[in-house]
């Protein structure tokens, strides 16, 4: 069963969901414009800007994607500079987190610092082999996606109305991000930049300014291997890496939710342009199996994704408190004030960013219902109420391994959490001492 393609799994729904038009299905639906289909595309299509951007820092090394390309034509090659590639950054991370775990074992106490250190490493392994499995059966998820919306881009289902189009729209917000999130490093190197400066006005530094840099900001490979510029460059290169990783994860889960709401947006303004007059059965089958065919595609990519959000949502809430409790330090500079405030309010709006567009999806696919109400029930008939059971009893949210469903309400409760978690540290945590003269790095 597994090795059965889209085309062969769903035959009888596929066959189905396209039924020959009526006269009065003629009268009822204007067909979509040229213009408008043009504009459309698919998911795997919208993406492929994103899936580049990730390729650039060693991420989903796949190859045959494109503008114009078939999903299921898209493969990993072992032997390729894009999986070399991917696979090197791992090797180093995974470097990188057995010397920290020795230096850490060393150290007289473990706090805070020391276990956000080692989650964050953590966390960016799991997401860069969680994006390489996902990368290898690529073609088998995108391939469903895309024959699954091919009826949605077609008439007599039109672009959202007032919409970018799509192939636009999730490369502009994928963008958008990444630039705050690349702003956010940048005020990270200058911030450690500046300490630098400072520490070297208090305490005696070996010689040169990068060398005694480099042995402030990552002491414990510097422990293990003998300085060397190369060595410095390269790990400082492999961090950018590992922060664009972090970042990525959370726009990568927020294109993908955008394709699924879409769909369902497509859905209901089809129903919106019926305008409640009265249609045949072979209409409501029709419209019924395109509902039955979301909500399949929804269960499906909920399998394939959901350990991904879950460990997603998960490291957005534990970093979020971890710099919550450090917004009690004393920042030594400004620019480290700066970074510090820019960096958590991005991660707060990068968070509530993500989970508002995934509770899109279970918003988008409610709304049919409060549209089927005005129909009349002189029209009534067993497909339009099967249709109307279906909007009404089906889960299309995606969740966390169904720990939790991503809708709007879990929003709030997060918000009031993190407002929670504020209240208690203002009350219990004592402000710590500056460590700007500590000379013991």
């Amino acid at each position: 069963m597994q090795n059965l393609t889209p085309a062969e799994r769903f035959p009888s729904v596929r066959s189905m969901a396209r039924p020959p038009s009526t006269p009065s299905t003629a009268l009822a639906e204007e067909p979509a414009t040229k213009a408008d289909r043009e504009q459309e595309c698919s998911t795997h299509e919208a993406m492929a800007a994103v899936i580049f951007m990730g390729q650039v820092f060693s991420l989903m090394p796949i190859a045959g994607y494109g503008p114009a390309s078939d999903p299921r034509n898209v493969t990993m090659r072992f032997l390729s500079v894009r999986f070399v590639y991917g696979c090197v950054t791992l090797l180093i991370m995974l470097t990188l987190i057995a010397m920290l775990g020795a230096y850490t074992a060393e150290q007289s106490s473990f706090g805070v610092q020391q276990a956000s250190s080692m989650a964050y490493y953590a966390i960016i392994v799991f997401f860069m082999v969680e994006l390489m499995l996902l990368a290898r059966n690529w073609s088998k998820i995108m391939g469903r996606w895309y024959v699954d919306e091919l009826p949605f881009r077609s008439a007599p289902y039109r672009p959202p109305a007032s919409k970018l189009p799509f192939h636009r729209k999730v490369p502009l917000i994928a963008f958008s991000v990444m630039f705050l999130a690349f702003l956010e490093d940048t005020l990270n190197f200058l911030s450690a930049y500046k300490l630098n400066e400072l520490h070297i006005r208090y305490c005696p530094h070996r010689s040169g300014f990068w060398k005694n840099f480099f042995h402030r900001e990552h002491p414990y490979v510097l422990r293990v291997i003998p300085y060397h510029a190369v060595l410095g460059w390269t790990i400082e290169l492999t961090m950018r890496i590992a922060k664009f990783t972090w970042h990525y994860v959370d726009v990568f889960i927020i294109c993908l939710s955008l394709g699924l709401q879409r769909r369902f947006v497509q859905f209901n303004e089809r129903l919106e342009r019926l305008d409640g007059q009265p249609q045949s059965q072979t209409v409501w089958r029709g419209l019924r199996l395109d509902f039955v065919r979301l909500t399949e595609l929804v269960t499906f990519v909920d399998e394939r994704f959901s350990k991904l959000i879950l460990f997603s949502c998960a490291n957005d809430m534990f970093f979020i408190t971890v710099q919550l409790f450090n917004s009690f330090d004393l920042k030594p500079t400004t620019v480290t004030t700066v970074y510090f405030w820019y960096s958590l309010g991005f991660l707060i709006c990068r968070c509530f960013l993500m989970l508002f567009v995934v509770s899109s999806i279970s918003r988008a696919s409610e709304r049919p219902l409060e549209t089927l109400r005005r129909f009349p029930s002189t029209n009534w008939n067993l497909d339009l109420r099967r249709l109307c059971d279906a909007v009404a009893t089906s889960e299309n949210a995606l969740s966390g391994k169904r720990f939790f469903f991503i809708r709007r309400p879990l929003i709030l409760a997060m918000a009031g959490t993190i407002i929670t978690y504020e209240l208690v540290l203002l009350d219990q945590v004592k402000k710590i001492p500056d460590t700007t003269k500590d000379c013991t790095f």
